[in-house]
């Protein structure tokens, strides 16, 4: 390494001349800061909307993760979104289901000034016995991510034996993520998902479909690219595109 150095050659090649970048113009990846975050609070500067997008794709992947659950809501209160921060407040009675009365009610305590009193209500009325998924209750709630999702005529959470909740599927995740137009974050996660294992099909059908509407053809070409070079192949399905 130290001979590379020294004889003036770059350990990584680009293509093309990058243009400066000052660096309060770096935007740092939610992902990043999120990842092995210790802290509840999440710092003022991050980008709002970034950082609720990857909460958002936490709670999808992890119903039960309870820390993402928290930072949502924290960070919905700092906002003063209180209809954001109903909807955060049922995703988290809908995880613990009967459990965790007493970080229910704590949650209620700080949301209270944001919430109508009807709805502190409605919410302090269901603290013991929480929500499933499929609650009829809980059919126009728009902004929740785990109540049963209308597109797929079943729900995202599954209770079994009480306790048990499966993964949502990467489509399922993508298909709740359109429903509240974040196309962008949808077509991140199933990039992602293909630079880990280029074989789900399906995966790769609804992406190259999202490519197509986007009028994304550089961007396809780049992954295309990258999966030859991570995996010698790319999906069976874009074989025949290309």
């Amino acid at each position: 390494m130290g001979q590379l150095i020294s004889q003036g050659l770059p350990v990584v090649r680009l293509r093309g001349d990058l243009p400066e970048v000052d660096a309060n113009d770096i935007k740092i990846d939610p992902f990043l800061l999120l990842k092995r975050h210790t802290e509840l609070q999440l710092s003022p500067w991050m980008d709002k909307e970034a950082v609720l997008g990857c909460l958002g794709h936490r709670i999808l992947g992890k119903p039960t993760d309870l820390r993402a659950h928290v930072q949502r809501i924290f960070l919905l209160i700092k906002l003063g979104d209180g209809a954001a921060l109903y909807s955060a407040l049922l995703d988290l009675m809908i995880a613990l289901g009967e459990h965790g009365q007493a970080l229910k009610r704590r949650m209620l305590v700080l949301a209270k000034p944001l919430l109508a009193p009807a709805t502190l209500d409605f919410l302090q009325r269901h603290l013991d016995a929480g929500f499933v998924a499929d609650d009829p209750g809980l059919g126009r709630v728009k902004g929740s991510l785990l109540r049963a999702s209308d597109r797929q005529g079943h729900p995202l959470v599954l209770r079994l034996d009480g306790n048990a909740v499966p993964i949502v599927s990467i489509v399922e995740q993508v298909n709740s993520l359109l429903e509240y137009g974040q196309l962008e974050h949808a077509v991140e996660l199933l990039e992602s998902a293909l630079l880990r294992d280029p074989d789900q099909e399906e995966a790769a059908e609804v992406l190259l479909g999202l490519y197509r509407s986007m009028q994304a053809d550089a961007r396809w070409h780049g992954i295309c690219e990258q999966l030859q070079i991570n995996f010698g192949r790319i999906p069976k399905s874009w074989v025949s595109q290309t």
